[in-house]
């Protein structure tokens, strides 16, 4: 349904944005009915997955470009916190885990399905929101005076995602036992290798704050309407 109000919007014309879960494209809400209380609980988040049908209405949102973006909600809760929640819903926290997959698993289910072109990832994964959180082109592009982070990419690698294997600092995985085809190789932050072919060099306390101007292009395309709708002095006299 919010997916509807978007392309509603952008339809008439407004400089309205949307982005997309992976996890809300690959899981449905039978996970909520899983008979182990601690596994369900584990897939509690807001928003909650839906029904299965949900599913394509969103890849149609990425691949028609009324969805813009991906992100996780990265928000992680261990098995103890999950319980707290045991004898009321209600006070199970909620939030997820899936920094670490969100690009391997859209490549995935995207790439590897025909859904989506890998230009199309690129934008989905990095061009899009750098320009929609006015970071373009310091982010989002390969270019001279941009920042030195980047990501290659292995098409052919493959990796099976489980608690037991990945770095977030949580005790489960929504994506648990899913083994993927396209994978990151390296990573390179401020012209540093942190990632290197399964090997972590990331080093606690290394990032920074990236200070960003206060409006992005958007804002001066409002602002244009916005004039070209005012009244005139004739039309107020009238």
């Amino acid at each position: 349904e919010a997916l509807d109000e978007i392309t509603y919007a952008r339809a008439k014309g407004q400089p309205v944005y949307g982005e997309v879960l992976p996890g809300h494209l690959l899981l449905d809400d039978s996970v909520y009915r899983n008979p182990d209380w601690a596994s369900a609980a584990g897939y509690v988040m807001s928003p909650p997955f839906r029904p299965r049908e949900h599913q394509e209405a969103l890849w149609r949102g990425l691949q028609s470009g009324n969805l813009h973006t991906t992100a996780t909600d990265h928000c992680c809760f261990c098995a103890e916190q999950k319980a707290m929640g045991r004898n009321d819903f209600s006070r199970i926290p909620n939030g997820t885990a899936g920094i670490e997959d969100r690009m391997a698993v859209l490549w995935d289910a995207g790439v590897n399905s025909g859904r989506l072109s890998m230009h199309e990832f690129v934008a989905l994964t990095s061009t899009n929101t750098a320009k929609i959180f006015n970071l373009f082109p310091r982010k989002g592009a390969i270019r001279v005076g941009a920042d030195a982070d980047l990501v290659l990419w292995d098409p052919h690698g493959t990796r099976t995602l489980s608690a037991q294997t990945h770095h977030q600092r949580v005790d489960f995985n929504i994506f648990e036992g899913r083994t993927v085809r396209g994978v990151p190789s390296h990573t390179i932050s401020q012209g540093k290798l942190l990632w290197a072919d399964g090997d972590l060099r990331a080093e606690p306390g290394a990032g920074r704050y990236v200070k960003r101007p206060a409006y992005p292009s958007v804002y001066e395309v409002l602002g244009k309407r916005a004039e070209q709708r005012r009244p005139t002095p004739v039309q107020r006299q009238g």
